[in-house]
């Protein structure tokens, strides 16, 4: 498997035909940052479907974007999953209000929108089969940074003297996000606010200092 960090292949800002164009900054708003989003979101469309064995073509045409641009920037399946899967991830990054109980509440709701997205939920299903191990390790690998980011949310109310450390940050993840995650997948439907409200206060006195 060999998969690209979206970073080492940013799509040009203009299609040229020299065989070997150099890598250029993706400037905010530009038509580099226009071009990923549209084949990020054309990718995610199809996992939302369940499928992961769609074509570049496919993609090409979904994204409205030339097969030209695809093949010199994405030359492989893995290059436009980790692409979405890039992309997918940065949707539930955690707040930093400065504040740990309103850094919890308001990734907690965060989450379970995200758990609950079509996207999410087909990918979900797509790695509870375990017949595409490829497609699972790619997963685990975008949300390394992601879940390292969470447990740095709890860290950081530690350090300030809101939360304790009677438990790992890494406990204290685990407790809020799996049945947020669960819950779509057994209920058939997104936590209700106050359902997520209850689970956060749970977190709150299980982390009180």
């Amino acid at each position: 498997m060999s998969a690209v960090e979206p970073e080492d292949r940013r799509p040009p800002d203009e299609d040229r035909d020299d065989p070997a164009p150099a890598r250029v900054r993706t400037r905010s708003g530009g038509r580099s940052e226009r071009v990923r989003r549209a084949v990020g979101e054309a990718v995610l469309a199809f996992l939302a479907e369940g499928k992961i064995t769609f074509t570049t073509v496919e993609v090409a045409e979904r994204a409205g974007v030339s097969r030209r641009t695809l093949y010199r920037w994405w030359p492989t399946h893995d290059d436009l999953l980790v692409e979405a899967l890039s992309l997918h991830v940065r949707k539930v990054e955690p707040p930093d209000t400065g504040s740990w109980e309103s850094d919890v509440r308001a990734f907690a709701h965060l989450v379970a929108s995200f758990a609950a997205d079509p996207v999410d939920l087909a990918m979900s299903g797509l790695m509870a089969g375990r017949r595409h191990p490829d497609f699972n390790a790619l997963v685990i690998d975008q949300y390394r940074p992601v879940l390292d980011a969470w447990r740095q949310m709890v860290a950081r109310a530690a350090a300030r003297g809101e939360a304790g450390d009677a438990h790992s940050p890494e406990t204290v993840v685990t407790m809020l996000v799996a049945p947020l995650f669960l819950g779509p997948l057994m209920l058939g439907r997104r936590p209700r606010d106050a359902e997520i409200d209850k689970m956060v206060d749970l977190i709150l006195a299980a982390t009180r200092p």
